[in-house]
């Protein structure tokens, strides 16, 4: 976990720093967690920071540099993530996002290597999500509603997986859908 938290921190401060952007919005949200296999059922605990478009980004669409964790409230799979986000007003308050990146979780690869009857094979194949990688692809799709010129309120789907290419064989992902809050930083 500390490993985890050092390298989202560093990723950060790359991301921040590689950009020469002014932090935009932060949000925190409830994230309930594997929504699909139901493996590590639990709440997960959200935050995400978005950075200015830097300009030479603008020719893809002007996408917003993020850092995200989503962190489990019941000992199963922390993920941080970093990638590019982008988004499109809907009306003046309502805002559409998807985002893609790359992500780094501490969960559980996979178990072949365990003899069948061994208990720890046993119990975590029913209670952990086996993700064949420690990275994982991250996409997502959001709505957020400006409830004020600087809070937000939203909510998002997610996906973690390999997709045979960060990783092979199993491939269990993971599925999440969020609310969250956010505060975007004015001028």
């Amino acid at each position: 976990m500390i490993r985890l938290l050092a390298g989202a921190l560093a990723a950060s401060a790359l991301t921040a720093a590689a950009a020469h952007a002014q932090l935009e919005e932060v949000r925190v949200g409830l994230v309930a967690h594997d929504v699909v296999d139901h493996a590590e059922d639990g709440p997960q605990v959200s935050i995400e920071l978005l950075w200015d478009t830097p300009e030479f980004l603008e020719p893809i669409w002007s996408p917003e540099p993020y850092l995200y964790g989503s962190f489990s409230t019941q000992g199963y799979t922390n993920l941080v993530a970093t990638g590019l986000a982008w988004d499109g007003d809907i009306t003046e308050r309502l805002e559409l996002e998807f985002s893609f990146g790359i992500s780094y979780n501490d969960g559980v690869d996979d178990i072949v290597h365990l003899p069948p009857d061994d208990p720890y094979r046993i119990e975590t194949a029913s209670t952990r999500a086996l993700l064949g990688s420690r990275w994982l692809w991250r996409t997502q799709l959001g709505a957020d509603y400006m409830v004020t010129e600087r809070w937000s309120a939203g909510v998002y789907y997610e996906h973690f997986s390999h997709g045979q290419i960060l990783g092979n064989g199993r491939n269990q992902a993971l599925d999440e859908v969020g609310v969250r809050i956010g505060w975007h930083f004015g001028d």
